[in-house]
């Protein structure tokens, strides 16, 4: 059935592949972004401030759901107070905003590291933050599920790793800089996380919104690490692996660059908080009742990640 969507995030990089997903399955979306120039194509836009709800309340009070992506994601030196506003307040203006139904798009960071076995929607995080902005999807998490164990019609998607066309994280990055010759080292690490392509996750998206009902859904697709996904990524290009480096080896130059990166505001591919994630840490979930109850298919990341590459030369 048709739906009257609003999307946050829309001009962000998931945001822009749901939008399309969205209304290529029949739905009616608008877009909330800053600026009217970084729209999706082929939606209703509305320009605002997610923080300010006067000033998309009216284009909000016609929809019959909301799909709330809108979040600052970066690792390293941050404006701690800006994510804060984004990713919490930013939350929790939504969450009142909201005429009906709200589909919250979280992350498996949100629920914290699974110490090495696979986790569920039962998970709870252990209160260890290797990054301000885990930190903060966390936060943001624990207001959306007090809404929905209130009653609220608010249903938590919970992606892992997400990669495809117009990432700019700093996975993109190290893989763009890999296929183009410019990464000579990596991190030896064992860290592993679940990895899907942005399409099956947008198609994991649109299943929740159109299942209905409050409840939790994690959309994972393989359980990999960095060493793994890299080997990977030599096989498919033809290219040698980077050399593996200690992480207590790039701890100085991490404090260096932090510094650089403070006073630039530029953002730099090594930061402490990038070491911290890669210290070993496991976030590894199972999908398997969005694939069971859903009918989801995260897909298989081999393909994606060859056309994804392909795409970077």
């Amino acid at each position: 059935m048709m739906m009257k969507v609003f999307v946050t995030g829309a001009s962000g990089f998931i945001g822009r592949h749901l939008c399309r997903v969205l209304a290529a399955r029949g739905h009616q979306v608008t877009a909330l972004v800053r600026r009217a120039e970084r729209a999706p194509a082929g939606v209703a836009i509305a320009v605002g401030h997610l923080c300010r709800p006067a000033d998309y309340r009216a284009a909000l009070a016609g929809c019959d759901a909301v799909m709330h992506l809108a979040a600052d994601y970066r690792l390293g030196p941050v404006d701690r107070r800006a994510m804060f506003a984004t990713n919490v307040e930013g939350t929790r203006a939504i969450l009142d905003a909201a005429p009906g139904r709200v589909v919250h798009v979280s992350s498996t960071a949100a629920l914290g590291e699974t110490g090495g076995r696979e986790g569920d929607e039962s998970q709870r995080h252990n209160g260890v933050f290797r990054s301000y902005y885990e930190e903060t999807k966390h936060i943001a998490h624990g207001l959306a599920a007090a809404r929905m164990a209130a009653g609220a019609p608010v249903a938590i998607a919970i992606p892992g790793g997400v990669f495809g066309a117009g990432d700019r994280s700093p996975l993109a990055r190290a893989l763009g800089d890999f296929v183009r010759g410019k990464l000579p080292i990596q991190v030896a690490s064992q860290s592993r996380f679940n990895l899907c392509q942005v399409d099956a996750v947008c198609d994991g998206l649109a299943r929740i919104l159109e299942h209905g009902g409050a409840e939790a859904w994690i959309l994972t697709g393989a359980a990999t690490s960095m060493a793994e996904l890299l080997a990977l990524a030599a096989e498919l290009t033809g290219r040698r692996p980077p050399r593996a480096v200690p992480a207590r080896v790039l701890a100085a130059p991490a404090r260096v660059l932090d510094l650089v990166s403070r006073l630039s505001g530029a953002a730099l591919p090594l930061s402490r908080e990038a070491l911290a994630v890669m210290d070993g840490s496991s976030y590894i979930y199972s999908s398997a009742r969005a694939r069971a109850r859903l009918g989801w298919d995260p897909g298989e990341v081999r393909p994606a990640l060859a056309d994804y590459l392909a795409s970077l030369r």
